[in-house]
């Protein structure tokens, strides 16, 4: 969900610059937040390992992420 005044490209799904697997999530807006999310099952009381690759496109561009789990 875009907040702010954008400009690029919306998100989309790549067959390209992923770390594993065969897509990853291509993100060209700029100057706003965007929201990516997954759902999956998960039982009370397991331990569960969650790990994401985030990566910039661009030489010295700043990216930030914040993450959350409900």
């Amino acid at each position: 969900t875009p907040n702010g005044a954008c400009g690029g490209a919306p998100a989309a799904v790549c067959n390209f610059g992923y770390h594993s697997g065969n897509y990853s999530a291509c993100d060209g807006s700029n100057g706003c937040a965007d929201r990516l999310s997954q759902q999956f099952m998960a039982t009370s009381g397991e331990i569960y390992i969650v790990s994401f690759w985030l990566k910039s496109g661009s030489t010295g561009s700043v990216i930030s992420a914040n993450i959350t789990l409900s």
